[in-house]
């Protein structure tokens, strides 16, 4: 049979793939312009078209190849149903794409969350979208060009033994990922602190295997998911105050005076509005030996480190004017306060 014979095939495939686009086209125009079905269909409109089209073209070309003689080890309705699969795929991730951008610009999807919950939701919600397509379409295209079952299993064990004595590492880190995911211990843009690694930055990003963290000194630090899970991770960015601390150091002979000072340095919080009524404020003499007395001032202001910097320069400045006021002099200083 000559390649004429088989050409009704490439004529229906083109066919196909016209009414699929003509057919997505009127049925997304049902749907309000702006609304999740519109643009789905929209998005899918042209990868099921050309599907359709680069399936039944390559089923053609097959069966032209198998006219002029040539032995191959698959025929062409494997090729299409290649073809198929692939690109049922390559539709399914271009529609979840453009789910999670059209849930990422309406608010009104996840009303219940806030931004940092949002984002870490959706990225997950990728990731995890993507990865169960990918696997799905590799199982069923190495199960139509032939692959068994059985083989597919007896791989997939071999796999996990070979990622149960070779690759713990990597395990712990995508599943050290996929719990900051789900517990979301901390979120994009949060200051976090591993004390017991002596890690701090802000949080960059987080992938599959490592977080991305940004020092105070601006250097990336990339480091393994698995850490998280096995150290303990302090989120500065959740905390509601900040704990202020002013030690100072004054003359012997200044004890006389230390009374008034603290009682006026009581004062002194109590009638800042920054410093948090509802929280401890302590100003009392921690030491007193032969080389003076140390005063300790305790509060706790706001979270944000401008308004916590402002806070603590309003406090010192007061209590240099409160020791000055009572005639007493710094012998020596030391600040305590708690940096970011």
């Amino acid at each position: 049979m000559s390649a004429t014979a088989s050409l009704p095939i490439a004529l229906f495939s083109l066919l196909v793939a016209g009414a699929s686009w003509l057919g997505l086209d009127l049925l997304a125009r049902r749907f309000r312009p702006d609304s999740l079905g519109r643009v789905l269909l929209q998005r899918a409109r042209l990868s099921l078209s050309a599907t359709l089209l680069l399936g039944g073209m390559g089923w053609w070309l097959f069966v032209v190849v198998e006219r002029l003689g040539w032995d191959l080890p698959r025929d062409g309705q494997d090729v299409r149903d290649v073809v198929l699969s692939l690109g049922i795929a390559w539709t399914l991730l271009r529609c979840k794409a453009t789910l999670i951008r059209h849930i990422e610009a309406h608010p009104h999807w996840l009303p219940q969350r806030n931004t940092a919950d949002r984002s870490a939701l959706l990225d997950l919600t990728d990731k995890l979208i993507s990865v169960t397509v990918l696997l799905l379409a590799a199982m069923v295209v190495l199960q139509l060009l032939g692959v068994s079952p059985a083989l597919l299993l007896t791989a997939s064990g071999i796999g996990a033994a070979a990622v149960g004595f070779g690759a713990k590492t990597l395990v712990e880190n995508l599943l050290g990922g996929v719990m900051i995911y789900l517990f979301r211990p901390f979120t994009l843009g949060d200051w976090i602190e591993l004390p017991d690694k002596r890690l701090a930055g802000s949080v960059q990003a987080i992938g599959s295997y490592y977080t991305e963290l940004l020092t105070a000194e601006r250097e990336p630090l990339f480091v393994p998911n698995a850490v998280f899970a096995g150290f303990a991770v302090a989120n500065a960015s959740r905390r509601d105050h900040r704990r202020l601390l002013l030690e100072v150091a004054l003359r012997p002979e200044d004890a006389p005076q230390a009374e008034a000072i603290t009682a006026d340095l009581r004062q002194v919080l109590a009638s800042e509005p920054a410093v948090v009524a509802s929280l401890p404020q302590r100003v009392h003499v921690s030491r007193l030996d032969g080389e003076g007395l140390q005063l300790r001032l305790e509060a706790f202001g706001p979270a944000d480190p401008e308004g916590f910097q402002t806070l603590r320069q309003l406090l010192l400045l007061r209590l240099a004017a409160v020791v000055q006021r009572h005639g007493a002099a710094f012998r020596s200083a030391r600040d305590g306060a708690d940096l970011p």
